[in-house]
């Protein structure tokens, strides 16, 4: 015959487990290796952030915007006329990215991402960011749980 106790403790430690909250795909993160974050900027259907490391003050927004295959196909048209591409990791269907870099700079770049379930990401540096500032940022968002419709269907902003 088991213990009272132990069944208890043992309810309890697997019901703790089961009741962490899923992170939430339509967020930013607190800590960026390298870059200070500022607290979140929250609208309606965006969340802002800027990260600092010296000299460099990187904005990323997250915000919501509706496509239908036809405007998402006029994104990824425009993006791929004549900007760099980025690499996201995700299917073409899913999502786009393009750098848009200084012409007297080509060093420092920034990037913005379509991604075909809605969100649109900007990750501006205002001239201080370099391809790969963004590109760490980029890292760090969860690209593929944003591009899942299922996971963005209520922004932080919304609560």
């Amino acid at each position: 015959m088991r213990c009272p106790a132990f069944v208890l403790l043992v309810c309890t430690l697997t019901a703790c487990r089961r009741t962490q909250p899923a992170r939430n795909a339509f967020e930013l993160p607190d800590a960026i290796a390298g870059l200070a974050a500022s607290p979140r900027d929250l609208g309606a259907g965006y969340v802002r952030r800027t990260y600092t490391a010296g000299p460099r003050h990187i904005t990323v927004t997250l915000a919501r915007h509706p496509m239908d295959s036809a405007a998402y196909e006029r994104w990824v048209s425009m993006s791929t006329a004549g900007f760099p591409q980025a690499d996201l990791g995700l299917s073409a269907a899913a999502a786009n990215g393009f750098y848009q870099c200084d012409s007297g700079a080509p060093e420092r770049c920034d990037l913005l991402i379509q991604l075909r379930s809605g969100v649109h990401i900007e990750i501006r540096g205002g001239g201080t960011s370099t391809r790969s500032d963004v590109d760490t940022i980029r890292k760090e968002l969860p690209l593929a749980a944003l591009a899942d419709d299922g996971a963005v269907g209520h922004s932080a902003a919304a609560r």
